[in-house]
């Protein structure tokens, strides 16, 4: 991953395609890298709202049982 010195540095030496390219693969990695943090936090999210669906059909089925037998 290019850095920000690397853009500098190009530009100061004139080689305006070698600062390009570090900008470009700078703004790449930042960019995958934010896309990767939020990937994870949708992931977790749908994780946790998964077992939260899965809990609540568990306690309704409990509470479906409790009530069938005191109707019985």
């Amino acid at each position: 991953m290019a850095e920000t010195k690397d853009i500098i540095d190009a530009l100061q030496s004139g080689d305006n395609l070698g600062a390009e390219k570090a900008f470009k693969d700078t703004i790449q990695a930042k960019v995958g890298d934010a896309l990767e943090v939020k990937r994870k936090e949708v992931a977790n999210t749908f994780v946790q709202s998964s077992k939260v669906e899965e809990d609540g059909e568990e306690v309704w089925r409990i509470l479906y049982s409790i009530l069938w037998k005191g109707w019985t």
